[in-house]
Order: structure tokens, then C-alpha cells, then sequence
């Protein structure tokens, strides 16, 4: 148990630093290797710093019943091994329906992450854990690069997040987001513990999968080190963007009016004479404000930004009916409101 004991003991102080002694945390545990291992160690850890904690297994529906009821059983097993408490929830069909407009794989993410949330509040928790890894936050960086993202898509995953909900604050924390996914397989294979396979995890329709399985295996013979040297991309892009962030925060409250769904760029003379990197950032703060956000590209940037600069009126149509419209020296993005009569 060297492996695990190491590691548990490297992750203490960040869990003491943001987590109360004898708080109620959950983990969000799908049986696979990174959540099993992430509850491993958490089950070292309070040993030496109390917590109650509690498993959650999400049902994403998207798999046969069979294996979803294995991986439920696993997760209960795991928890009663562990002498953690254990609950799991479904997503449900019409709840999918309900949200989905762009890719699936963000749909239910969504819907994961308010599962979790409804999760907590029932064991008067404010603390989720996730067992993302630096594998994961590795695949993300590239995933938001092949999508066209700006600096603030290059940082990757948050090691630690603040969701806010009706009643209280969310803290998401990723305790493992400095170690690897053969780290988390090794601590498994030293406690004898063998975790559940997501087949779903080789279905290459999903991009994340294709990255993981292909994309990155080719990039490991160039440089075998690509999982290190794209997690110190996202560093990198963190302390950029923590020093840019007060140009921006500056500039948008002085170029920068909401009025409900709609904002206004109310000075679009001084908005073309910024820096690239801070009107890049404006707009994608304006349109992370709004509902598409996970369907907003750099290339809608570029485009917006490109339109700033010209001469004359324009407009441009955005996704989930968003329009984008410049009219002398000012330029707006109105949300269309469909009525039913």
C-alpha cells in the first residue's frame, strides 16, 4: 500500500484546505479506475482528518441495464468495503430531452453535475469530489484546441471550482488532477481492487474518446511525455489569464451593459483600438453569460471581432438564436424570444 499511503499523504493538505474536518463530502464514482482510486485514498485520508463520506453513482442511461446494474452493485461494494455510504440517481430520458442542443457528451455532463448537486443537498454536503485526472485535464486542453478555443480554454480543468446553487455554494474539487490514470490504475492493482471497464469509453463517435484513443497514442510517439507537456500548456494559459484578467474585468465594466438576455458593446470606437487577446476575452465573456456558451467557437470570436473592426452595419446570426448586430458605434447581441400564441 506504499503507492497509495504516498499519495494520500501528498493530497491531505489540499483536502484540509478547502474542506472542513467531519463535513459531509460525496464522490462521484462511476466504478472506473480514477474514481475507485480516488476513493481509496480518501478512505486513507480520514483516517488522519474525519470526513463522512458518501458515494454517488450517475445513471447515464446510455448503456445496456445489464451493465449498469454491474456498475451499480460495484460502487455499493466498493462503498460498504470502504465503510462509505452510498446513493446513485438517473438521468432520465425526458430530462436529456428537455436540455440537449449540442453534443451529447456536454448534455450530460450538464445534467451529471446537477444530479451530483441534488446529491449533496440530500446529505447536507457542500463538497463533491471527482476523480479527474491530469490524463483527463491533458484530453480536455486538446479538445478545446481542436475546437478553436481562446486562452481560457487552454487552462483545461479547474482543480478546484465554485458552482452556485439556490441555497449555498458548490465546491467541486479534483483532488487527482496532478497525477496520471496509470497512477490511479497502480492504486488499484495494490489494494487488489479491480475497477469496472466503461466500454463506452471506446465508442469513436464520441470526439473525447477519438482524442484518447487515437489522437493522443499518435502523439506519444513524438513526444512520450504529451500527457506533461500539455498539462504545463494549461499552467501556463492559468497565469496568463489570471494576469489578464483585471484588463478585463476593467473593460467590461466600462465597455460592457446587460439588460437580461441581451448585451451591449457601448463604445465600439475604444472596444477596436484594445489589445487582441482582451476584445477576444470581452466577447467570450459576453456570450459565456448566455446559454450558448458550449456552442460559442473561437471562430465566432474571430468573426464578431472581424465585423467590430469594419466599416459600416452589420449582423451576424449566432446558435440558439442569438444575433449579433453593429450599428454605427455600438454593437449588441440580442437573444430572439419565440411567443406562442
Amino acid at each position: 500500500m506504499i503507492l497509495s499511503q504516498r499519495i494520500a499523504t501528498e493530497l491531505l493538505p489540499f483536502i484540509a484546505r478547502n474542506v472542513k474536518s467531519k463535513s459531509n463530502v460525496i464522490i462521484a464514482c462511476s466504478g472506473g479506475a480514477d474514481s475507485t482510486a480516488l476513493s481509496i485514498i480518501m478512505s486513507k485520508i480520514v483516517h488522519e482528518y474525519p470526513l463522512n463520506i458518501k458515494l454517488i453513482y450517475i445513471n447515464h442511461n446510455i448503456r445496456d441495464e445489464e451493465i449498469i446494474n454491474k456498475e451499480k452493485t460495484y460502487v455499493s461494494n466498493l462503498a460498504s468495503f470502504l465503510n462509505f455510504d452510498y446513493s446513485f440517481s438517473d438521468i432520465k430520458q425526458n430530462e436529456f430531452n428537455t436540455i440537449h442542443k449540442g453534443s451529447i457528451e456536454n448534455t450530460l455532463r450538464v445534467l451529471r453535475y446537477e444530479k451530483l448537486t441534488i446529491n449533496a443537498q440530500k446529505f447536507s454536503s457542500n463538497v463533491i469530489l471527482t476523480g479527474h485526472t491530469a490524463t483527463d485535464n491533458a484530453e480536455t486542453i486538446l479538445f478545446n484546441i481542436v475546437r478553436g478555443t481562446g486562452l481560457k480554454g487552454i487552462e483545461g480543468i479547474n482543480k478546484k471550482l465554485i458552482k452556485k446553487t439556490d441555497s449555498k455554494n458548490m465546491q467541486i474539487l479534483r483532488p487527482l488532477l496532478d497525477i496520471q490514470r496509470i497512477t490511479t490504475e497502480n492504486i488499484c492493482s495494490e489494494n487488489n481492487i479491480v475497477p469496472m471497464t466503461d466500454i463506452s469509453n471506446k465508442d469513436l463517435k464520441f470526439t473525447r474518446n477519438r482524442i484518447r484513443n487515437k489522437i493522443i497514442p499518435e502523439l506519444n510517439k513524438i513526444n512520450p511525455k504529451t500527457i506533461d507537456a500539455l498539462n504545463k500548456l494549461g499552467n501556463i494559459a492559468k497565469i496568463n489569464n489570471k494576469s489578464n484578467k483585471q484588463h478585463i474585468d476593467y473593460f467590461y465594466h466600462k465597455l460592457i451593459s446587460e439588460k437580461g438576455l441581451n448585451k451591449k458593446i457601448n463604445d465600439v470606437i475604444v472596444f477596436r483600438i484594445l489589445p487582441d487577446s482582451i476584445r477576444s476575452e470581452l466577447i467570450r465573456r459576453i456570450m459565456g453569460n448566455t446559454s450558448v456558451k458550449n456552442q460559442f467557437s473561437m471562430e465566432h470570436i474571430q468573426k464578431i471581432d472581424k465585423l467590430l473592426g469594419s466599416e459600416g452595419n452589420k449582423h451576424y446570426d449566432l446558435p440558439d438564436g442569438y444575433k449579433f448586430i453593429k450599428e454605427y458605434n455600438i454593437a449588441r447581441f440580442e437573444k430572439k424570444i419565440n411567443i406562442k400564441i
